[in-house]
């Protein structure tokens, strides 16, 4: 994608939340006031909230706050903002307002999701003012909706527009499949038939249950967003981006960021448990061509496990951010993984400042640096393919699909040994995309089209490098078995029994050395997921190491095998090992996947670190130069809390970068510090050493 919209590549992005204080449950709202938080913290952009619960703006077409008058509150934050140089995008929320459910005037009634009796659904509590119900968009909302977004794009100066949504109920998300007069009709004209009677249990076995959620997410959801984004571009050349939040949902395919995220500029991704987990995710959004927002700042939920309440999961502490240094963490983390860290609880500082010295180091940061943030992308080393069609479909009669936590466990053990890794989505997939990368890592992809398994075995074939875990190319793209791999070919290996088996107290054992497995003696175990393949492989010397089952003394067969397939390698474990990391961490696992690595393509490491494993590097490359982004996850005592973690320092981090072919080092700098360390060039590679690393540091290397 061409970078029309540069300025959104390092966006220091405000919210301005319309769900809470200072905008409800009363106005009290000040936009000088606001505008003047921004400037202090370095923001250059506001996210401002027209429409919440109500509207905060005059319109026809939207439940009016009480207390708005005859007060604009959006051409109030535009004509406070603009003179300060701050862009402003308004948050236009799509099937999401949540109308209280005993809001009974027209036409909002006619807006709600109903269920077969042709009752209205009731939806959650949101923030936990009041129990809501769902709107659907095949009902007259999708014209008030249209109405808003044309006198929002036409009416106001704004510099891009941001959709919280479009949001359906279906048999996924948002309380279930919609029965209403609309869908009805709307569906019977798509199909030429009635909606399947769903349940509370989808049998995403039958076809018409498929066909249904098919129609939802890709007639309904993205053609709302699709005519959304035709009505805005229609009148003004400005940016557009959406919640794609939902992509990376274990309750919702991935059929639903497929299609949206091609319609659109640019989208946000919410919440991660972990900062690795936001890294991830950010640069997952990036290698689309996409411009990426990602939240900083916390909701405070889900911590609150004492509460009787039937909406004791809502946002308690409606604006409560991360207000030390991991909220500074979170900044640095999302800016290095190309992204634009968006501030989630501005309101807070509205009534207390407390907290804006940990945000300023990561927008002052942005400020200063901006151009050369603009111009970097990331170098390609290891491409971590994320299967669309796997998320979809695999083990789909499960609610929950686990999935992510092969991808997200393959990013963090590679992380944590210091590899450059890039999450690339499995759309479109194509020889000349997967070439880009000396490495690829299929990490549990489970179905694969005969398509995308050609596209992979070129790749091999003409010296690419494969890993590849667990029950990779076992399915079809719509998850339907296959009697063996597609990929078998290049595993050496085939199917021995169907079904995965799962046992206590599995290890790898260590049968032949081998440089995977340098470093461990024959017989040495380690530890192993406890869900394995049978397989057998078509020449025993390849493997190198069993599953062996404790306590029984049993041999379950080859664990780990490592071949020489045309003009490139190829590593294939049976196992999900990369998954059981995050859980344990286990330094034998994270230095087993170092070796492989190493193996299939060390001549081509793009750098080495000598640092503790929480010391998380991310090369960036542009025409001019590399940055290499150094991250000290180091310390934190909960890496899934976000509750006030704390960090370490780390010391005498050694660093080497090898140097283009053709290029010469002119100048190192640090970014961050300011400083310019000693360094050297020997041998195609620059050399340095960091003495300490708080947080961030960026280490910028000039070429010629």
């Amino acid at each position: 994608m061409e970078d029309i919209y540069d300025w959104l590549k390092t966006g220091r992005v405000h919210l301005i939340d319309g769900y809470c204080p200072p905008l409800y449950p009363k106005i009290d709202f000040d936009a000088d006031r606001m505008v003047q938080i921004i400037k202090e913290t370095g923001g250059n952009i506001v996210r401002m909230q027209p429409i919440g619960y109500y509207a905060y703006y005059p319109t026809k077409h939207f439940p009016v706050h009480p207390d708005l008058g005859g007060r604009d509150l959006l051409q109030e934050m535009i004509d406070a903002s603009k003179p300060e140089g701050i862009k402003v995008i308004p948050y236009i929320p799509v099937g999401h307002p949540f109308l209280p459910l005993d809001f009974e005037e027209e036409p909002y009634n006619s807006w709600a999701a109903r269920n077969r009796d042709g009752e209205r659904k009731r939806g959650g509590w949101h923030y936990g003012y009041f129990r809501n119900f769902p709107i659907c968009l095949n009902s007259p909302y999708r014209e008030a909706i249209r109405a808003i977004v044309r006198e929002i794009t036409a009416n106001y100066d704004v510099d891009g527009i941001y959709f919280d949504g479009p949001n359906q109920p279906n048999p996924r998300w948002m309380f279930g499949a919609c029965y209403c007069e609309y869908c009805r009709k709307a569906y019977y004209e798509a199909t030429g038939k009635e909606i399947p009677n769903i349940g509370e249990r989808c049998d995403w076995n039958d076809p018409e249950v498929r066909r249904y959620y098919e129609w939802v997410v890709e007639e309904v959801t993205s053609g709302t967003l699709r005519d959304l984004c035709d009505i805005v571009k229609q009148i003004k050349d400005i940016p557009v981006l959406f919640n794609n939040g939902l992509w990376l949902s274990p309750n919702v395919a991935m059929w639903v960021g497929n299609s949206r995220y091609e319609l659109a500029d640019g989208f946000l991704f919410e919440a991660a448990e972990t900062l690795l987990q936001k890294m991830h995710n950010v640069m997952l959004g990036r290698s689309t061509g996409k411009y990426v927002w990602c939240y900083i700042g916390d909701y405070g939920r889900w911590q609150l496990g004492h509460l009787r309440s039937e909406h004791s999961y809502a946002f308690k502490w409606l604006s409560v951010p991360i207000d030390g240094p991991e909220l500074t963490m979170e900044g640095y983390t999302v800016m290095a993984s190309g992204g634009s860290p968006i501030f989630w609880a501005t309101n807070r500082f509205y009534y207390e400042r407390k907290g804006t010295e940990y945000l300023k180091p990561v927008f002052n940061f942005m400020e200063r640096h901006a151009e050369i943030l603009q111009n970097m992308a990331p170098a390609k080393f290891i491409g971590l393919l994320i299967s669309g069609d796997t998320a979809d479909w695999y083990l789909k009669e499960k609610g929950s699909n686990p999935y992510r936590h092969y991808y997200q466990g393959g990013f963090e053990v590679l992380k944590e040994a210091h590899h450059q890794v890039e999450p690339i989505y499995a759309h479109k997939l194509s020889f000349d995309r997967l070439r880009e990368y000396p490495v690829l890592f299929l990490p549990n992809a489970a179905c694969m089209s005969d398509e995308d398994a050609e596209a992979i075995k070129r790749y091999v074939a003409e010296g690419g490098n494969l890993i590849a875990t667990h029950e990779t190319s076992r399915y079809d793209q719509n998850g339907d078995p296959r009697p063996n791999f597609v990929l078998s070919d290049l595993f050496g290996a085939r199917l021995l029994r169907e079904d995965v088996e799962e046992y206590t107290d599995l290890y790898l054992k260590i049968v032949r050395p081998h440089p995977v497995t340098q470093g461990f003696e024959p017989g040495q175990l380690v530890p192993q997921d406890f869900q394995v393949l049978r397989v057998e492989v078509q020449d025993p010397d390849e493997v190198l190491a069993t599953t062996y089952r404790m306590g029984f003394e049993e041999d379950l067969g080859p664990a780990l095998v490592a071949r020489q397939c045309g003009k490139g390698k190829v590593v294939y474990i049976p196992s999900g090992l990369e998954a059981v990391y995050p859980a344990a961490r286990f330094e034998q696992v994270r230095r087993l996947f170092e070796n492989i690595v190493r193996w299939l393509a060390g001549e081509k490491v793009p750098y080495r670190i000598a640092a503790p494993r929480g010391v998380v590097a991310n090369l960036m490359e542009g025409t001019d130069g590399l940055l290499l982004h150094l991250l000290n996850n180091n310390g934190d005592k909960n890496k899934r809390t976000h509750c006030r973690e704390d960090y370490v320092p780390a010391f005498d981090i050694g660093v080497e970068v090898r140097i283009p072919k053709g290029r010469v080092v002119r100048e190192v700098r640090f970014l961050n510090s300011g400083e310019k360390p000693d360094w050297s060039a020997e041998d195609g590679w620059l050399k340095l050493e960091v003495e300490t690393l708080k947080l961030y540091e960026g280490i910028l290397i000039e070429l010629k």
